[in-house]
C-alpha cells in the first residue's frame, strides 16, 4: 500500500526568527529519517512509542515543523536521533547541540511585536505586589505600636492584675507562632497562580513567544519565594517545556543568592529534579565565564 508522504507549506513569513530557525532546521531533517515516518500521524506515533510519552495529535507535530509550536527537548532529541540512523552515506545531519540552541532561543525571544502589552502588564501587577508590601509593612508597624500603648497603658492601671496572671499557667498564644510566614507564602502563591493563568492562557492560543516573554520578566521583578511557587504551580497545570526553559534561564540570569534560595525552595517542595537544574545551569554559566 502506498504511503502518502507529508506535505509542508511554506513558512509564515511574520513568524519570529527563533521560531523560523527552529522549524528550518528541523524540516533539514525530514528526508534523512528512516522507512515509517513518511507521515506527521506516524511521527507522532513513533515518537510516543520510542519515548514512552503521552501520545501526540499529527497536529502537534505539523505545527512543530511549520514553527508555529516550538518542539519540546525530548522530540528533538529524538527526531535527531532518528535522522542519524536513517542518514545515507555522506549525509549528516546538524549537531544536536545546534538543535538544542535553536530551541532555547525560539523559547526567548527578543524581537516579539506582541509583547509590549505583557510587559507593561507584568510591570503593573508588580508594582501593586511592592505597593501591597509597603502598605503590610506598615500596617504592621501601626498594630505594633498599639499594641505597646495598650501594654503600657495596661501596665499603669493594673499592675497588681497582672503579677497575679503570671502567677497562674501560661495560655497558648492566640496567633500561630507562623503566622506572618504563612501569609507570605500566600501572597507568594497567589501571585503565582496569576501569572501561571496569564502564560497558561497565551498557550492554549499557540502564542509561545508572548508566554516566554511573560515568564521572562517575571523572573527579573520576582523573589526566589514567588519563584519556587511559579515553578510549583507550572508543574502542577504540566507546562513541561516552558517551565524547563524557565529553570534554565533562573540558572543563567540570578545571582548566586537567589540561585541558592531558589533551589532550597525547590527542594522544600520535593522537586529535587527542577533544583538541580537550575543548579547546573548556574554552575555551567560560572564555567563559561572568564576567569578572575
Amino acid at each position: 500500500m502506498t504511503v502518502k508522504r507529508r506535505r509542508l507549506a511554506e513558512l509564515d513569513p511574520d513568524l519570529p526568527p527563533g521560531a523560523r530557525g527552529l522549524a528550518q532546521a528541523l524540516r533539514a531533517l525530514l528526508p534523512l529519517l528512516p522507512p515509517g515516518t513518511e507521515t506527521f500521524a506516524l511521527l507522532a506515533e513513533k515518537a510516543a512509542e520510542d519515548c514512552d510519552r503521552e501520545p501526540l495529535s499529527k497536529s502537534t507535530v505539523s505545527r512543530y515543523f511549520s514553527g508555529r509550536k516550538i518542539a519540546p527537548e525530548w522530540f528533538i532529541r529524538w527526531l535527531h536521533q532518528k535522522a542519524r540512523d536513517g542518514a545515507r552515506e555522506g549525509q549528516h545531519p546538524p549537531e544536536l547541540s545546534d538543535l538544542l540552541e535553536l530551541q532555547i532561543s525560539a523559547n526567548t525571544p527578543t524581537d516579539c511585536r506582541g509583547c509590549n502589552h505583557f510587559i507593561r502588564q507584568l510591570s503593573h501587577r508588580a508594582a501593586e505586589l511592592l505597593a501591597a508590601r509597603s502598605l503590610v509593612w506598615q500596617l504592621q508597624q501601626k498594630l505594633a505600636a498599639h499594641q505597646n500603648m495598650d501594654q503600657w497603658a495596661g501596665f499603669e492601671a493594673g499592675r497588681h492584675k497582672r503579677l497575679t496572671a503570671a502567677n497562674r499557667a501560661s495560655a497558648p498564644l492566640p496567633v500561630p507562632r507562623h503566622w506572618e510566614d504563612r501569609q507570605a507564602e500566600l501572597r507568594d502563591t497567589h501571585a503565582a497562580q496569576r501569572i501561571a493563568t496569564d502564560v497558561t492562557s497565551l498557550l492554549s492560543q499557540q502564542k509561545l513567544h508572548e508566554a516566554a516573554a511573560l515568564l521572562q520578566n517575571a523572573l527579573a521583578v520576582s523573589t526566589p519565594a514567588e519563584m519556587t511557587a511559579l515553578v510549583v504551580v507550572l508543574r502542577g497545570r504540566e507546562v513541561g517545556a516552558m517551565t524547563d526553559t524557565l529553570l534554565q534561564a533562573c540558572g543563567r540570569d540570578l545571582q548566586a543568592p537567589a540561585v541558592i534560595g531558589l533551589a532550597h525552595g525547590l527542594l522544600q517542595k520535593r522537586l529535587a529534579a527542577d533544583a538541580e537544574k537550575v543548579l547546573r545551569a548556574a554552575s555551567g554559566r560560572m564555567q563559561d565565564s572568564p576567569a578572575g
